[in-house]
């Protein structure tokens, strides 16, 4: 028999509800004492917030990151720019190259054009991810199922295979997982997004 406690947090957060709602039309019956109710809105309220704080801590880094890459394209794509110039003037000098830390032709690592790898597969009770770290830190992934348009952030991990444990959204009925996963370097999310890679996930 599956526990009557939810395991994700947007359904914890109205289970909480719903027992802060309801439970007073059963106090007297069930000989709840007012100390024991305020307890238990405690327990509710507290993981609330929590969670609450969590979530808006992710949107917050998102945010951050999102506009940590855009400047990143914009402030290195310029100073590319600016450097090219540099070097084709005749009065470059390798000792000026060196002082200005300009050596080299600048074709390494690229942040901007990073393409994180990703692939999928359905066990009984979770789905695998794997992922390739390469030159990053790690991948941040997120999920959503078939159909839907919005991705919502699902783990940052520095270590391949992520486990993906959330239960179906309907208990019984398969449904399909899309995945998509983004590089990490230095605590921030670069690059451009993996391939999406999709799976049946049955429970």
């Amino acid at each position: 028999m599956p526990d009557y406690i939810p395991n994700t947090d947007d359904a914890l957060v109205i289970w909480f509800a719903n027992l802060k709602a309801k439970l007073p039309n059963y106090i007297a019956t069930l000989g709840i004492t007012p100390a024991r109710a305020t307890q238990i809105t405690t327990w509710c309220d507290a993981l609330t917030a929590a969670i609450q704080n969590v979530a808006q801590q992710k949107n917050d880094w998102l945010a951050a990151s999102a506009a940590k890459q855009a400047q990143d394209a914009a402030s290195i794509g310029g100073l590319r720019g600016e450097v090219n110039q540099w070097k084709a003037n005749p009065a470059m000098t390798t000792s000026i190259s060196a002082d200005l830390q300009i050596a080299g032709t600048g074709g390494g690592f690229d942040s901007n054009t990073y393409q994180a790898s990703l692939a999928a597969q359905a066990f009984s009770g979770y789905v695998r991810l794997k992922f390739k770290k390469g030159q990053t830190d790690g991948v941040v992934i997120y999920s959503r199922k078939q159909g839907e348009t919005v991705w919502k952030f699902l783990s940052r991990d520095t270590n391949s295979p992520y486990d993906d444990h959330n239960p179906l959204a309907a208990a019984g009925v398969p449904e399909v997982r899309e995945y998509q996963a983004f590089g990490v370097l230095n605590d921030q999310q670069i690059g451009q997004p993996s391939d999406i890679v999709s799976v049946t996930f049955a429970g």
